[in-house]
């Protein structure tokens, strides 16, 4: 009993839950590096630290809801929140959340795809192109979640592993390379002058903390369900680890783009050929081809279109099984048929919100879901959770 006790509070079981967060946060918005110049880089050095604050509030948050799901033996999310908030419908709030940022990330996905397989082709991702592209990832996607889902998750883990690891070595070789005489020769090359950080502390706090904090809530429900064979101590050790795991590489990534940020955008600014979205597209996959490690910029483009394809169809299908229920049940008996036109509905949605770009999609549809989550998850967790947590603490002592 004290062994298998110990099993549930142990290090090494709270890595495996705190990987599960790791694994939900750092995708292809965090592979592409749009998500960390768009929060992180472009105000300049507190890139290098503001993730990590941002990860410790996330962390705070996350535990306190996965405890008091635990001390209330609640498996999933929407019993969590259907019990922290005052009335059980006020779950609904939560579930607006998920499915928006659900939808905004199988639309970051499709934007992401389209613009490294149109790179990757020699095209430029703009204007027909952009609609072109999107609407082959569309179709992928199509075939993929109604026929392939069964190979897409088998190859979801094996290519999440790969995608950390090709993120780990942009990152290292960013860091490595001769940035200043790349800089200076680019610079004098085009008759142009670095852009400078972005001078606004408030704002950077805001976005870069809080925003950014709040949308990666989204993580929550796979950490209830992950957590389920955790004691309260494994809970608490599986949220240090996971504030560190994905607030320093949230940081070493932040820090590495910090360095390039001001060619990089001087480059998009003054619209060098070949540069049009060097920081609004994938600043990590620009970064690659300025350093000039072909092998190294092949294998990260085709980890990456494959990991968008991959968040895509997962993401598709979990809506599907979510509300294949709710489409006329009565009317359409079959559950594939049903299956198939709320995917088609959900695909139809993403791919208008995709238009926006990979970076117009983080930068507005998370930031105002930020928002929102702010209003429905961070506050009600500070004003409801912590009483309610404490409440059943004191329950559990008195028996």
């Amino acid at each position: 009993m004290n062994e298998n006790k110990s099993q549930k509070s142990s290090w090494a079981v709270a890595f495996t839950v705190a990987s599960v967060w790791f694994g939900t946060h750092v995708g292809g918005g965090f592979a592409s590096g749009n998500q960390v110049v768009n929060y992180f880089s472009q105000y300049g050095w507190t890139a290098a630290i503001y993730p990590i604050i941002a990860m410790g509030i996330l962390a705070l948050v996350m535990y306190i809801v996965m405890k008091f799901a635990k001390l209330g033996g609640y498996t999933n999310y929407k019993d969590t929140f259907a019990a922290l908030y005052p009335k059980p419908w006020m779950e609904v709030f939560f579930e607006i959340f998920y499915i928006v940022i659900l939808l905004a990330a199988v639309a970051a996905a499709v934007a992401g795809a389209g613009q490294v397989l149109a790179e990757f082709l020699g095209f430029v991702y703009a204007g027909s192109t952009k609609i072109i592209f999107n609407l082959i990832i569309v179709a992928v996607l199509i075939v993929l979640s109604i026929f392939g889902i069964k190979l897409v998750r088998a190859a979801s883990t094996i290519l999440s592993t790969l995608i950390l690891i090709t993120t780990a070595v942009v990152v290292i070789a960013g860091f490595a390379a001769d940035f200043d005489a790349i800089s200076a020769g680019l610079l004098a090359e085009n008759a142009i002058e670095p852009v400078a950080f972005t001078v606004a502390p408030g704002k950077a706090i805001w976005l870069g903390v809080v925003i950014y904090a709040a949308f990666q809530c989204v993580s929550i429900p796979a950490m209830i369900a992950a957590s389920q064979d955790l004691s309260i101590k494994g809970i608490k050790r599986a949220n240090i680890l996971g504030w560190l795991m994905n607030g320093l590489a949230l940081a070493a990534s932040g820090a590495m783009l910090t360095r390039w940020y001001p060619l990089l955008a001087s480059l998009q600014a003054n619209g060098i050929s070949g540069f049009e979205a060097a920081v609004s597209g994938i600043p990590n996959k620009t970064v690659l081809a300025l350093i000039g490690i072909k092998w190294i910029l092949a294998i990260f483009s085709v980890l990456l279109f494959c990991a968008f394809v991959s968040t895509s169809v997962t993401l598709v299908f979990t809506m599907i099984q979510r509300f294949q229920g709710f489409c006329f049940p009565n009317t359409i008996k079959n559950e594939k048929v049903r299956g198939v036109i709320v995917g088609a509905v959900v695909i139809a949605i993403c791919f208008a919100i995709s238009l926006l770009g990979l970076s117009g999609i983080i930068k507005y549809a998370y930031g105002y879901d930020g928002y929102y989550a702010i209003l429905v998850i961070f506050l009600p967790v500070l004003i409801w959770g912590i009483p309610k947590v404490k409440k059943l603490e004191a329950a559990k002592k008195a028996d």
